[in-house]
């Protein structure tokens, strides 16, 4: 421990220095100061002695006290020095006595001080570099500690940190007590890292203290860890498909992570922690077979996603329809179907090579067009048009009950795998002008005095107060109970007390809402009335509620 000696003089004169026949001495007092550990002396200082006399000078107070000459004739400038030595911590008066050699002496006193201080308290902090090992995916790693000592004072300190947002130390602020240890917490939040090595540095300020700046190094090396995989898409391709292009979804992914099919490497793709893409080539298609999806993190630290997933793999299935998603044909959303709605089934050889619409039969929808079925469980549902790209058929009423059913695809016999799909009370969507289940709503503005029909658009806008005409599917099953794949003969007798639409988050009265004659059951047919207080604009939000199910969000009309 270093200590600091502070040296301080104070002049203390019991008789004013004073002329006598010129006689004077200046300064009339000194001090001195000094800290202990100091090599150097305190600065010597002078005592000028004016007037045509002799003098001689005493001393008292102690050894460290020296002035030279002692004696002469002045004037004189005496040379006054202060060498603490070994004394203790503390203040320390002496006196400097002037005395003339005249028949009547004259006597001035100079009084000097001498303060010893203690050198500041220095700080040590316990490690100068502290090193953190993290592993993707896993939770942030302990604090790690460093401690603060004090030889001396009780002193206060702060932290700083830089390097990154990754880093931060606690206390912001503290103080430390000798021979009681202040524990300085090193934190590192690694999360969202990317792989690597990250250099920080902790700052302790400490204002008081010999060394005021202390720093502490982090090291933070952040291993990639094991990836996961949750689902692939395209989940299925057709044996002797060309290389084809998957959507691996999972976590814990970073640039350099590979994706693997069957144990092969492929040519991978980083889109996000979560997202990846990867080719398949061709040859791996080539015969039926499941592909396993993994992703492999390279390096020190890294790992690979676990295959046992089902989710996690590729089906190449022989020849054949492959059903991959079934949406509702007017919101273009998946997720669940209802009776009656109409969906649509994407995927590949799911019907013709050219798209076949239905033909109508004893009035009512076949459920064979273009030797393509739907199966919703075991029931076919009426076919609307088949393609091998997509298919659009009705819901059969008779799946109301179910929370599931399995939805397949045949053609040519050949049945799909099945896509399983929860089953509502109600799934409204409603039909958009550009058929992408977005945007502008497929509506028509009803002038009542003319009793004619307007397409709404951009240019023609419907008005508050106004009829318009809009059209969906899935409101559920029908009172009266409608037979599957019907053609609608006759306007419905009544308003379906469930159904309600709102426009620009306005309750709309609604005039008509069932089926339209000519086509099939399943599509409806709303004619509202725009409220008076909608706020006119180019996109009103519109909104359709079937049994407490909403309509797809994003559908508008323009209102003037």
């Amino acid at each position: 421990m270093k200590t600091v000696l502070a040296v301080a003089v104070a002049a203390v004169c019991p008789l004013a220095a004073q002329s006598v026949t010129g006689f004077k001495v200046t300064p009339a007092t000194l001090s001195f100061a000094h800290q202990t550990g100091d090599s150097k002396l305190p600065a010597a200082q002078t005592l000028n002695i004016a007037g045509a006399v002799s003098f001689a000078m005493s001393l008292s107070g102690g050894p460290w006290l020296t002035v030279t000459p002692v004696t002469g004739t002045a004037p004189v400038t005496a040379r006054v020095s202060a060498n603490p030595g070994t004394l203790p911590v503390g203040s320390y008066n002496a006196t400097i006595t002037v005395i003339t050699a005249e028949q009547a002496p004259q006597t001035l006193v100079v009084p000097v001080s001498l303060v010893i201080r203690a050198a500041p308290s220095s700080v040590a902090v316990g490690t100068g570099t502290v090193n953190i090992q993290y592993v993707r995916g896993a939770p942030p790693p302990e604090p790690a500690s460093a401690s603060l000592t004090s030889n001396g004072a009780v002193l206060s300190f702060t932290t700083a940190s830089a390097g990154g947002t990754w880093l931060s130390a606690n206390p912001k602020s503290g103080v430390v007590f000798p021979a009681f240890p202040a524990t300085l917490s090193v934190i590192a939040n690694p999360i969202g890292l990317a792989p690597g090595q990250y250099k920080g540095t902790v700052t302790v300020s400490v204002p008081q203290a010999a060394v005021k700046t202390l720093t502490v190094t982090v090291n933070l090396t952040v291993a990639p860890g094991a990836p996961s995989v949750s689902t692939v898409w395209p989940a299925q391709v057709p044996q002797g498909a060309p290389a084809t292009t998957i959507t691996v979804q999972g976590d814990n992914f970073f640039p350099g992570s590979v994706v693997k099919a069957a144990g092969a490497a492929l040519t991978s793709a980083y889109s996000g922690p979560n997202v990846m893409t990867a080719v398949i080539p061709a040859g791996l298609m080539a015969a039926p077979t499941t592909l396993p999806v993994t992703v492999t993190n390279p390096g020190a630290g890294g790992g690979e996603s676990a295959s046992a997933a089902t989710s996690a793999s590729v089906t190449v299935s022989p020849p054949g329809p492959i059903a991959a998603a079934v949406v509702n044909s007017a919101s273009l959303a998946g997720g669940g179907i209802a009776p009656g709605l109409m969906v649509t089934v994407f995927g590949s050889g799911l019907g013709p090579a050219t798209l076949t619409p239905f033909a109508a039969s004893g009035g009512a929808v076949p459920t064979t067009v273009g030797n393509t079925r739907v199966l919703f469980g075991t029931v076919p549902g009426p076919v609307i048009y088949a393609s091998a790209a997509q298919t659009t058929a009705m819901v059969p009423y008779g799946i109301a009950g179910l929370d599931t059913v399995e939805v397949r695809v045949e053609h040519n016999t050949v049945r799909s795998q099945p896509v399983t799909v929860p089953v509502a009370r109600a799934a409204p969507g409603i039909f958009t002008a550009n058929g992408s289940g977005s945007g502008l709503a497929s509506a028509f503005l009803f002038e009542e005095a003319p009793g004619a029909y307007t397409l709404i658009s951009d240019t023609s806008n419907a008005r508050r107060d106004s009829v318009i005409l809009l059209y969906a599917t899935g409101e559920g099953v029908t009172d009266p109970p409608l037979p599957d794949g019907s053609l609608v003969t006759a306007a419905s007798p009544a308003v379906n007390p469930s159904l309600s639409l709102r426009i620009g988050g306005q309750d709309a009265e609604v005039l008509y809402a069932g089926g339209v004659v000519g086509l099939v059951a399943g599509i409806i047919q709303i004619n509202a009335r725009v409220p008076g207080g909608v706020t006119p604009g180019k996109s009103v939000p519109i909104e359709l509620v079937v049994h407490g199910v909403s309509s797809q969000p994003g559908v508008t009309i323009p209102v003037k």
